[in-house]
C-alpha cells in the first residue's frame, strides 16, 4: 500500500489529499487479507498526517470447532508519518524523525502496510467463533456438536469427581 506523497510535502502545512483503498494485504503466512476503505493525507510540519478508515476481511479458524471462517476487522487509526527528506533540497531532514516513527523514504514514498498490519493485530479477535452460539467440538471422540450429539461420554464419571455424585439431588432442598 504504497502512495507518492511527493506533491503533498511540496504544499503547505494544512493541504489534504484523499483516496479509496483497496487492495490486498499478504500476511506472513502467506494468506491474502482483503482491505478496503478511505485514508486521508493531511501535510504536518514534520512529515504527513494519515487518517484511515478501513475494514479488513481476514482468514480466521473457529476457536471452538475449528471450521475456517472470515472476519472482518474494522481498522481506524491516525499516524504521522515522518520525512526523513527534504522534498526542496534532497538532503537529509535536520530533524531527526522519532526512531519508533513510521517514516516516508528518500523517494517520499508513505508505505501503510506496517502501519494497518499493526492496528490489524491490536483488533483482531482473541477468540475467533464461526458464530456466536458454537458448540465445538466434543473433547473425547472430536465429533463437530454443531452437527449434532455425540454418545461417547454422557455416562462416564471423572474419577476424581465421584465422590460428589453420591450428593446429586432432584428437589431444591436436597431431598430426593
Amino acid at each position: 500500500m504504497f502512495f507518492n506523497v511527493s506533491g503533498l510535502v511540496q504544499e503547505g502545512i494544512g493541504a489534504t489529499r484523499r483516496y479509496d483503498l483497496e487492495g490486498e494485504l499478504r500476511r506472513e503466512d502467506g494468506q491474502l487479507e482483503h482491505v478496503a476503505g478511505e485514508v486521508e493525507f493531511l501535510r504536518t510540519r514534520a512529515g504527513v498526517l494519515v487518517r484511515a478508515h478501513l475494514n479488513l476481511v481476514e482468514p480466521e479458524i473457529c476457536s471452538r470447532c475449528l471450521r475456517p471462517l472470515e472476519e472482518k476487522v474494522p481498522i481506524e487509526f491516525e499516524e504521522e508519518f515522518q520525512a526523513t527528506v527534504d522534498v526542496h533540497t534532497g538532503h537529509a531532514v535536520s530533524e531527526k524523525p522519532n526512531e519508533d516513527a513510521f517514516l516516508i523514504d528518500a523517494q517520499h514514498t508513505l508505505d501503510l502496510t506496517e502501519a494497518i498490519r499493526q492496528y490489524r493485530e491490536a483488533s483482531a479477535t482473541m477468540q475467533p467463533l464461526c458464530r456466536p452460539d458454537c458448540r465445538g467440538l466434543c473433547p473425547d471422540c472430536g465429533r463437530d456438536l454443531n452437527t449434532g450429539d455425540c454418545n461417547c461420554g454422557q455416562d462416564a464419571i471423572d474419577a476424581r469427581w465421584a465422590a460428589l455424585s453420591g450428593l446429586r439431588t432432584s428437589g431444591p432442598e436436597g431431598k430426593e
